[in-house]
């Protein structure tokens, strides 16, 4: 089966994760970080996991799972050691319509989670399809080597500067000549050197006017020379 790549906005969106375990506390971090609101079911949880509880990162709604906790819930993990409860799970959730994945089971899924290679905003999401997730994993740390913090730094950059560029009213097809003047720049091998002089040299030439010291600062850092 060939998978549909998407990205979701999951920020106060409601999670289900069914599990306690390792896999599921993995699974609830990753969660946390894209901002979705967290309920948990399970007979036992990590020391993670109960302080997250405690904290209030997540919700703890107890041992058994039920029907009606699927209520109002946007997604869905099944992340325990029981293939069966996972199936079961997996089964009501995808009778509401709702976004279900059950960790190694991929008959039980109607969606796969992808190795992530993050650079702040930028994402690469590797997908095997579920053939493979050893080597997703392994693509994901080749690529991790191949996109180093430069690549970090220059999308915080080019988001500010998209901001600058777009607000001037140009033709589309001058605003992106200026954006592809700056990507071909060389731009990406300043900014791994943190060569602040060559950066704000480049974007001089592309942008025609002086450009904004506290995006450099942002960027770069104000200790770069």
């Amino acid at each position: 089966m060939r998978y549909y790549p998407v990205f979701l906005d999951l920020n106060h969106k409601r999670a289900l994760v069914v599990g306690g375990g390792l896999v599921a506390q993995r699974k609830v971090e990753t969660l946390v970080n894209y901002g979705a609101s967290i309920s948990v079911i399970s007979r036992e949880l990590t020391g993670r996991l109960e302080e997250m509880a405690a904290e209030g990162i997540l919700q703890y709604l107890g041992p058994e799972f039920r029907d009606e906790y699927l209520e109002g819930v946007f997604l869905v993990i099944a992340a325990t050691d029981d293939p069966m409860l996972n199936h079961q799970v997996s089964q009501r959730a995808q009778e509401r319509g709702l976004l279900i994945n059950a960790v190694d089971q991929p008959e039980d899924c109607n969606f796969i989670v992808p190795a992530i290679m993050s650079r702040g905003d930028l994402q690469i999401a590797i997908s095997t399809s579920g053939k493979s997730p050893a080597l997703a994993g392994k693509i994901r740390q080749q690529m991790e080597v191949q996109f180093g913090e430069e690549y970090e730094r220059l999308l915080f950059l080019m988001g500010r500067i998209r901001k600058e560029v777009l607000s001037r009213g140009l033709p589309q097809k001058e605003n992106k000549s200026i954006f592809k003047k700056i990507i071909d720049s060389g731009i990406l091998e300043a900014l791994a050197e943190k060569d602040r002089e060559r950066v704000e040299m480049i974007l001089k030439s592309a942008l025609g006017n002086q450009v904004d010291q506290e995006t450099l600062d942002l960027t770069l850092g104000s200790e770069a020379c």
